[in-house]
């Protein structure tokens, strides 16, 4: 998951500038711009008229010149509105419990800066439609870090049922004696159709993983998941075949 550092400086909040001596937006210092924008949210949280326009030129700054202190400054005022969207996420609890919320949030403005060129941010001519973006942003970094995670714990049990079925399974030590003894005829009666008895071959004759043979057959096991499923059901079947205990006297299975 791609980061960006967090940022520390902190631009100083003059109190904003009188009506009396009012500019075009376009041109007020960074800081006089930075003071109306906070006044407004603070109206906003009141729930007073605002007038958003002071917002919406820090971020049209910091995406269309590249202005690193309207950056900073976006960071800080929106950071706490975005770690609110994280938590808001029904699967963000497992990844904040394992990595905290800072790299989350990192991750979430830096996709928002990707996103929004310059030439993309004249689509955009109000701050609730950045914001609304930039909460759709902060989504998809969380959904994807919690795909990414899922798909780690799985690749984790897999790699538990793939060293369980190739180095500690007694059906392996079945399908070799029989094999050694002329037997895997038997065996293959056991099979039930073509990927079966493909994966039985690779598996229990060429000592091949899971995942070796997901490579080496991807349209028959898309993934190691798939071969592990078929191989584990085989396993069961042997397990629990009479006439294969009998032969072989294995009845400890």
């Amino acid at each position: 998951m791609q980061k960006t550092p967090i940022m520390t400086n902190h631009l100083t909040s003059p109190e904003p500038p009188s009506p009396e001596n009012s500019r075009p937006i376009e041109t007020l210092p960074l800081p006089d711009l930075a003071a109306c924008c906070t006044c407004e949210t603070r109206k906003f949280l009141a729930h007073q008229a605002v007038n958003n326009a002071y917002c919406f030129e820090l971020v049209r700054r910091a995406i269309a010149e590249q202005d690193d202190g309207a950056w900073a400054f976006i960071y800080q005022h929106y950071a706490p509105l975005v770690h609110t969207w994280v938590t808001q996420h029904p699967g963000a609890t497992a990844i904040i419990d394992q990595q905290g919320i800072a790299p989350l949030i990192n991750a979430a403005f830096a996709k928002f800066s990707q996103a929004i060129t310059p030439t993309k941010m004249t689509h955009f001519d109000t701050l609730p439609a950045l914001l609304r973006y930039l909460k759709l942003c902060t989504a998809s970094v969380v959904t994807d870090e919690v795909r990414s995670h899922q798909t780690h714990q799985r690749e984790e049990a897999l790699d538990l049922i793939e060293q369980e079925l190739t180095t500690d399974d007694p059906a392996d030590g079945l399908v070799d004696a029989i094999s050694a003894q002329g037997l895997w005829q038997l065996v293959q009666n056991e099979l039930k159709n073509d990927d079966e008895r493909i994966l039985a071959e690779l598996a229990f004759l060429h000592d091949m993983k899971p995942g070796e043979i997901s490579r080496l057959h991807p349209r028959r096991f898309p993934t190691a998941d798939d071969a592990c499923r078929v191989k584990r059901n085989i396993v069961q079947r042997l397990r629990g075949s009479r006439r294969l205990r009998q032969m072989q006297r294995l009845d400890h299975l």
